[in-house]
């Protein structure tokens, strides 16, 4: 039997509000909405994030990872390691190397995936293509 709680609790994950843009601050333009679909990576650092964009430029954030994980769509991101999040849609290759799996994206960053995610990713991107 669940409780009112534990059913509001439920709701809140089930609905949780995916979103296609993101509202971020330029120091120079000010803020802009940008398409998610532009977002190459997100990196946490102490409790903010650097937003990384397809045409090289870079945002800091004071939102943690968490807050991005919960907005973001599951089908176009993922979360690599505990400080970073990749746009599935733009991982070239899946490098296992002598130190580790690494993802290999577009742009040519690496980024080490941790040991206790790996499983899970690799599941997730064999099912993916």
């Amino acid at each position: 039997m669940i409780n009112h709680i534990e059913k509001s609790y439920i709701d809140v994950l089930t609905n949780r509000e995916r979103v296609s843009f993101l509202r971020v601050n330029d120091t120079k333009l000010g803020w802009q909405t940008r398409s998610i679909k532009d977002l190459v990576l997100i990196k946490g650092v102490r409790g903010y994030s650097w937003l990384q964009w397809a045409d090289g430029s870079r945002q800091m954030m004071a939102y943690t990872i968490k807050y991005y994980v919960n907005k973001l769509p599951d089908s176009d991101f993922i979360r690599v390691h505990q400080n970073c999040i990749v746009n599935r849609n733009l991982i070239q290759k899946i490098l296992i190397t002598h130190r580790g799996p690494f993802v290999r994206l577009t742009n040519g960053d690496e980024i080490v995936i941790s040991r206790r995610r790996w499983m899970v990713i690799k599941r997730d991107l064999l099912k993916q293509s």
